[in-house]
């Protein structure tokens, strides 16, 4: 059944751990309540070049009015600017309850996770359970903002218990080994050396235990060691790291709860707060269990590093393929095969806007373009993917951010991320994972990178055939006529003088030439000399037969080369064009006749060593036939 019940999620840099478990748990929620997700996805703020310039096109992919609720995790983008348009875009466009996640200042009704009141817990343990008298703070100089929140709930631990506050006893620094090395000389200098070091997170606790081991220092036993945020490599080592675990899942749950009572307009607290714990291993001497097996992690390490390594080869072999690409077709046909590089993929679909490749106005006017129609309910979709078999492509309306016949058998909770270049929009990529469990790794990024910039590279193809066929135009074209000019001819004359050559056929060569011109110049003006060079121009395009090669060489006079031609033709192409002028002079109203001389010569082309000489002939022929006729040009 097509599903109404929509939950969206605005969430940036999705392929995080904390992302991805945040969505987990809103999408498993949701579903229990018989909702499907739709997640809109950026990556703002990483240092990807001109890729990253159109992150705000992740607002035109949604229908706002389809949602029941929205979840804007507005803690996950590190642009203010672009979580500003979001935030100023849901408040215009939608009348859907929305919760907002986010650690700073909301602008909805909101759930945080309050993962910094646990340094509190951590050392309280210090002094309680292990009776440590002197412990000491590791902070980050680079993430201020939650390092001095963890600081501020270090220092009233121990205002508590009256354990006195020195500057000796808190450190600030970023990651480096020598910044760290400087940090454990900071609190070394002082006496008595510290019980205990807690940590901003578990990257500068292993970095901290390291540094400890080099000069000599047992863990826990010299100085015990704790960290934040639960990383698995934490969790592999001797000891086990003592840190703070983030319920990041039940987070997502519980901010769909929050939802579900909104839209059933349920009153409740219009800020609620999730809590970190801690958990206490042997690196601070509790729990003194060995760490995970040494040789099973190493070989998940290896598997790991030999996935990115594959990965990375996987993405240049993709940018390889697809950077000569220059018809939408050929590389939509070549996507299939990059597909496996997506893991538990189930369905895939690109959507493209009626105008992605569009041509600015300003290329279409130098290069006589038509201007482009205006359709903007119509996309796209020439990919689609589900369940192991690529689908033909279709067009749809833009009342669904999809076809309503994909829809229609589906429970797939769908991640759309744009498709853009610089500021350039081109669609978006529809994904969906294998019983709805998220496992969006960062290589999809590069993927989607790839994608964008065949596009581009399709779009930049179209626009310089256009400038390209404009300049053949000037070079090879006449103007006045559209026919070829002299350059034109000569350069079309060759290669078919050589064919003609190959397969031993004759040459017809004929020659026009307009009756009167002078006349008509001198006595209505050059403007209407030009215009009955054009109606000449046009007989010779109605009358003669495919296969001539067509030529105004200059002045009044005209070029016709063909092969394979009879005489029979030769006099049938003469006919029509007198019939055609005869109709025309009867027709319009002008003061003057348009009238033609012709001439034609026939030769074969193994004897032919100058195409000139040939047309000479039939230029003698043409002027006899003028030389005999009535001079009358005015009515």
């Amino acid at each position: 059944m097509y599903h109404s019940k929509k939950i969206g999620i605005f969430i940036s840099h999705i392929f995080g751990s904390f992302q991805s478990s945040l969505c987990q748990g809103i999408i498993d929620k949701a579903a229990e309540f018989g909702y499907i997700t739709e997640i809109f996805s950026s990556t703002d703020g990483e240092d990807v070049g001109n890729y990253s310039l159109g992150e705000s096109s992740i607002l035109r992919i949604p229908n706002y009015d389809e949602f029941s609720g929205i979840c804007f995790a507005s803690g996950t983008y590190l642009l203010p600017s672009l979580k500003e348009h979001i935030a100023e875009t849901l408040r215009q466009k939608c009348t859907c309850p929305i919760i907002e996640i986010t650690q700073s200042d909301a602008v909805f009704p909101h759930i945080t996770l309050d993962n910094n009141k646990a340094a509190a817990q951590l050392t309280e343990h210090m002094i309680t359970t292990h009776l440590h008298k002197r412990i000491c703070y590791l902070g980050n100089s680079q993430e201020s903002q939650f390092s001095d929140e963890r600081l501020r709930y270090y220092r009233e631990t121990l205002q508590l218990h009256q354990f006195p506050i020195k500057d000796t006893d808190y450190y600030c620094c970023n990651y480096t080994s020598e910044a760290i090395d400087a940090a454990l000389d900071f609190f070394l200098q002082s006496e008595p050396k510290p019980d205990s070091i807690i940590c901003y997170n578990d990257r500068m606790a292993m970095s901290l235990m390291e540094a400890l081991y080099k000069r000599g220092l047992r863990i826990p036993e010299d100085i015990a060691v704790a960290g934040f945020d639960h990383l698995e490599i934490g969790q592999n080592i001797t000891p086990t790291l003592t840190t703070v675990t983030f319920p990041i899942y039940e987070m997502g749950q519980k901010a769909m709860e929050l939802l579900l009572d909104a839209i059933k307009k349920i009153p409740s607290a219009t800020h609620t707060t999730v809590t970190a714990a801690p958990v206490y291993h042997g690196s601070c001497g509790c729990n003194k269990k060995k760490a995970g097996m040494p040789s099973l992690y190493e070989t998940h390490l290896m598997e790991r590093i030999n996935t990115l390594e594959t990965s990375i080869f996987n993405d240049i072999k993709m940018s390889s393929a697809l950077y000569s690409i220059r018809e939408l077709d050929e590389g939509m046909a070549l996507l299939e095969k990059f597909l496996p590089q997506i893991d538990n993929c189930q369905e895939l679909y690109i959507c493209l806007y009626h105008n992605w490749d569009s041509v600015s106005s300003h290329i279409r006017e130098i290069a006589w373009a038509p201007k482009e129609k205006e359709d903007m309910d119509i996309l796209l979709m020439p990919f689609a993917y589900k369940n192991g078999k690529v689908m033909p492509g279709c067009s749809f309306t833009k009342k669904s951010i999809l076809p309503d016949y994909i829809y229609a058998d589906s429970h797939s909770s769908y991640i759309y991320s744009p498709l853009f270049f610089e500021n350039r929009e081109f669609g978006y990529i529809a994904l969906s994972y294998k019983d709805n469990v998220l496992s969006y790794q960062f290589n999809f990024l590069t993927w989607i990178m790839n994608v964008s910039r065949m596009l581009r590279n399709i779009c930049e193809s179209k626009q310089t055939d256009l400038l390209v066929n404009r300049l053949e135009t000037i070079y090879m074209k006449d103007d006045l006529t559209g026919l070829y000019n002299r350059q034109g001819f000569r350069v079309s004359a060759e290669p078919f003088l050589q064919h003609a050559k190959e397969t031993d056929e004759s040459l017809l060569t004929m020659v026009f030439d307009l009756d009167g011109l002078k006349t008509i110049n001198d006595t209505f003006g050059h403007l209407e000399g030009n215009f009955a060079i054009q109606v000449l121009g046009h007989a010779l395009e109605h009358a003669c037969k495919d296969g001539l090669i067509l030529s105004r060489m200059g002045g009044d006079e005209f070029y016709a080369l063909a092969s394979g031609f009879t005489e029979t033709d030769a006099k049938e192409i003469v006919l029509n064009i007198n019939k055609y002028l005869e109709n025309y002079n009867k027709l319009h109203t002008k003061k003057y006749y348009i009238n033609v001389s012709s001439g034609y010569a026939f030769e074969k082309a193994r004897n032919i060593t100058d195409l000139q000489t040939l047309f000479h002939t039939a230029d003698q022929k043409m002027y006899e036939e003028k030389k005999g006729k009535n001079k009358i040009i005015l009515k």
